[in-house]
C-alpha cells in the first residue's frame, strides 16, 4: 500500500510540474540566479550598500549584459534566419544527388534494373515531362519564420519579467528566506541539516553556473577560430551560438551541428568539406566534456552520466528547453538531499557517481 501511494504522489508531482509550467519555470530560475548573484549582493553589503540597492544594482545589471548580448547576437542571427530558407533548400538537392549512388546500389541489390531500355527503330520518343513549377521565392518563408518568433515575444517577456521581479525580491530579502527555512524546522539536528543543504546547494549551482560560463567562453572562441579557419561564414556567429547554446546540455551542442550542417551545404560542394565544420565542432566539444570539464567541476559535482542524461531528458519533456537548462542544477540539488537526508540517501546514490 504505501508503495502504491508513493507511486500516485509521484504521478500527481508530475503532472502538477507539468500543468503548472508557467508558474514553476520562473519561480526555478529565480532561485537559479538567486544562487548565482547572491554572493555579489553580499559582497556589496560589506561595503555598507543596503540589500534593496545592491540586488538593484546586480539585477539591472544582469539585464543590460542580457540585452546587449542579445542585440549582438540578433544581428548574425537575422542573417541566418534569412538565408535559411535558401539554405536548406541547397541542402536537399545535394543530399538527393550524394544519395544517388546509394539508390542505384540499393536497386541492384534488389533485383531492379535502372538501365533505361534500349530505344525502338522507329520509335517516337516519349514526350519529355513537363518542367517542374518555380520553387517559391526564398523570402515568401521569412515572414513565417519570424511571424513564429513574434507569436512567442510576448509569453517571453512576461516570463522574463516574473523571474526579474522574484529575483530581485529573492535578492533584496538577504538571509530572510534561510532564517525562515531554519525557523520553521524543529530540532537541532533538522536545522543543521536545513543550513547544510541549503550552502551547499548554493555553492554548486553558482560553482556550476559561473564554470559553465567560462567553458563556453572558451569552447566559443575555439569554434569561432575554427570555422574561420576553414573559411566558413560568420564565424563570430558561430562562436556566440556555441556560448549561447552550450548552456543547454545534449540540445544545444547536437542543435549546433544541425545548423552547421545546412550551412555547409551552401558554403561547400566536396563531401568532406561539408562534413569538417560538424566534424570540427564535434571534436572540440569532445576534448570539452572529457578533457576540460572533469577538472574544472571538480569532486562537488559528481553525478552520474546516465542518471543526467535521463534527468535532461524528464525536464524537457516537462518544461523545454528551459527544463534542459534547469536540469543539472536541479539534478545537483537532489543530489545534496540525498547526501544529507537520511530518508533520501538512495535518490543521492543513483544520482552519484
Amino acid at each position: 500500500m504505501p508503495f502504491a501511494t508513493n507511486v500516485i504522489a509521484l504521478i500527481l508531482s508530475v503532472a502538477a510540474l507539468a500543468l503548472g509550467r508557467e508558474f514553476f519555470i520562473p519561480v526555478a530560475m529565480a532561485f537559479c540566479f538567486h544562487a548565482l548573484l547572491r554572493p555579489v549582493v553580499r559582497s556589496l553589503e560589506r561595503i555598507k550598500l543596503p540589500a534593496a540597492a545592491g540586488a538593484a544594482i546586480v539585477v539591472l545589471g544582469g539585464l543590460a549584459l542580457f540585452v546587449v548580448g542579445g542585440w549582438v547576437l540578433s544581428g548574425q542571427v537575422s542573417g541566418f534566419m534569412q538565408k535559411a530558407p535558401k539554405s536548406i533548400a541547397t541542402a536537399r538537392a545535394k543530399l538527393r544527388e550524394i544519395g544517388r549512388p546509394l539508390n542505384r546500389l540499393t536497386d541492384a541489390a534488389a533485383g531492379k534494373s535502372t538501365a533505361p531500355a534500349p530505344a525502338q527503330q522507329g520509335a517516337t520518343p516519349p514526350p519529355a515531362p513537363p518542367p517542374p513549377p518555380p520553387p517559391p521565392a526564398a523570402q515568401s518563408s521569412v515572414p513565417s519564420v519570424f511571424t513564429a518568433f513574434l507569436g512567442q515575444a510576448t509569453a517571453f517577456i512576461a516570463g522574463l519579467l516574473q523571474v526579474l521581479v522574484l529575483l530581485y525580491l529573492l535578492l533584496a530579502a538577504g538571509s530572510m528566506l534561510f532564517r525562515k527555512l531554519v525557523k520553521v524546522v524543529r530540532g537541532p539536528d533538522d536545522k543543521r541539516t536545513v543550513s547544510d543543504v541549503f550552502h551547499e546547494t548554493e555553492s554548486i549551482v553558482a560553482r556550476y553556473l559561473i564554470v559553465t560560463a567560462l567553458i563556453n567562453v572558451g569552447q566559443g572562441i575555439a569554434v569561432g577560430l575554427a570555422m574561420w579557419a576553414i573559411g566558413m561564414p560568420d564565424p563570430v556567429m558561430w562562436g556566440l551560438l556555441t556560448f549561447v547554446m552550450e548552456f543547454i546540455p545534449f540540445l544545444g551542442g547536437a542543435i549546433n551541428v544541425g545548423l552547421l550542417l545546412i550551412t555547409s551545404f551552401t558554403a561547400y560542394s566536396h563531401l568532406g568539406q561539408i562534413i569538417l565544420p560538424p566534424a570540427l565542432y564535434l571534436v572540440i566539444t569532445t576534448l570539452q566534456n572529457n578533457v576540460i570539464s572533469p577538472y574544472a567541476y571538480g569532486n562537488r559535482l559528481k553525478l552520474n552520466p546516465v542518471a543526467v542524461m535521463i534527468c535532461v531528458m524528464f525536464w524537457w519533456l516537462i518544461w523545454g528547453i528551459p527544463g534542459v537548462f534547469l536540469s543539472i542544477p536541479i539534478a545537483a540539488t537532489l543530489k545534496v538531499l540525498g547526501d544529507q537526508v537520511p530518508r533520501l540517501s538512495a535518490l543521492g546514490e543513483l544520482l552519484g557517481e
